[in-house]
């Protein structure tokens, strides 16, 4: 079996001379929350995107990211990032985030995340965490549906006190709206077969209360600290909606500067659901953001553990420090939980991925540039994106 992507990029970045960076010379290049905060104004990064992969066929698109940073706030004013694909093949996704850190001049934060997409190749091994899976049936679209979704959710936060240099604790509400219509392929398919909760139309709404600690030098590029994310979601049966049940994310994250311009990152998460909840709703690894190498969606249960190594360096710049490029390391592990696994313990039997990536900043160090070469046991996976995995 053979695949490859390639994957064309540029960017640049169009600044107001009179917004320019203050005492610029005078800043530290280790990308702390201290230097964002010496930023004024608009940065606008715009990435043109091209490749070909066997999955997708050809695609293109773009990458749309616009920093606002305004006086005396940390780490900005607001971030909005938007990328469009569209695929040879008929996939179209479109996302949208957008974060600002005050509202009306009130210590209240928001963000907002749109997702539209329609995915010809969506990926259903089944679930659990022993699920077959063979590269001739891969090949034969057995695990392939039409996923065609839509995805929106509000976070509110307000901050209750803060600690030490960088540190503060906020408490935050969630509410997400979630419609989803898969698209059974053929009768010869993993999920007519298995035919689990959600493979007809549905929509759910998820309201939850979290509290978030952070203490991260950087909410780009960290250097030290951690980020701990406590979740509880409920999904409520009101009569217009599908589903009804609860759910609770654990997601801790460290970060320790070993030396000058070298990073190790770790990441621990905990997800678990508890009554009934659609296919497409439940803890899922296998992607850029957790068990990198592994095909999209590989494993889903009704819980799942996730422990995400990685060791960052920026290693050499150009242009006095305005183009900065450095590598990654990582190994991801983990596993998911279902009621169709066979017992053995916690511990038993955990995924692992390995893989090395690249990244680099042009002109702004909060805009960062990623990829990553992930490879497990049954395949490898190429990455792209904006921003660290974590």
């Amino acid at each position: 079996m053979f695949r490859f992507c390639i994957l064309f990029f540029f960017a640049f970045l169009l600044t107001n001379p009179a917004e320019a960076q203050v005492a610029g010379s005078d800043l530290p290049e280790d990308q702390g929350t201290g230097a964002s905060a010496l930023r004024i104004g608009s940065y606008y990064s715009v990435i043109p995107i091209a490749g070909y992969g066997s999955d997708f066929g050809f695609y293109g698109g773009g990458v749309l990211q616009r920093i606002n940073y305004g006086i005396g706030v940390t780490p900005f004013l607001s971030n909005m990032k938007f990328d469009a694909t569209l695929s040879t093949k008929g996939n179209f996704i479109t996302k949208l985030d957008y974060e600002r850190t005050e509202i009306f001049g009130k210590n209240l934060r928001t963000r907002l995340d749109f997702i539209g997409q329609i995915e010809k190749q969506g990926h259903f091994f089944g679930v659990g965490n022993d699920t077959p899976f063979s590269d001739s049936d891969f090949d034969d679209r057995y695990y392939f549906y039409e996923n065609r979704e839509l995805y929106i959710n509000h976070q509110l936060r307000k901050r209750i006190f803060h600690f030490g240099e960088y540190g503060k604790t906020d408490l935050y509400s969630n509410l997400v709206f979630w419609q989803v219509n898969p698209v059974i392929l053929s009768e010869e398919t993993a999920l007519f077969e298995n035919q689990p909760a959600g493979i007809d139309k549905g929509r759910l709404m998820k309201a939850g209360i979290g509290i978030i600690t952070d203490s991260r030098d950087s909410e780009f590029s960290p250097a030290r600290g951690g980020r701990y994310d406590l979740l509880l979601n409920v999904v409520p049966g009101f009569s217009f909606l599908d589903y009804a049940y609860s759910e609770i994310r654990v997601d801790l994250r460290n970060y320790f500067s070993l030396f000058p311009s070298f990073v190790f990152a770790h990441r621990f998460k905990a997800e678990k659901v508890m009554g009934t909840a659609p296919f497409w709703a439940l803890p899922i690894l296998g992607n850029e953001y957790n068990l990198r190498g592994y095909h999209l969606n590989r494993f889903r249960g009704t819980g799942s553990l996730l422990s995400m190594s990685e060791a960052r360096s920026w290693l050499f710049s150009v242009w006095e420090g305005q183009i900065r490029f450095g590598m990654q390391v990582f190994w991801d592990t983990g596993r998911v939980f279902s009621d169709f696994d066979e017992s053995g313990g916690v511990f038993k039997d955990w995924k692992h991925t390995f893989g090395v990536g690249g990244a680099f900043t042009l002109l702004n160090p909060d805009f960062i540039i990623r990829g990553d070469l992930g490879f497990s046991e049954e395949t490898y996976r190429i990455y792209f994106g904006v921003g660290y995995t974590f």
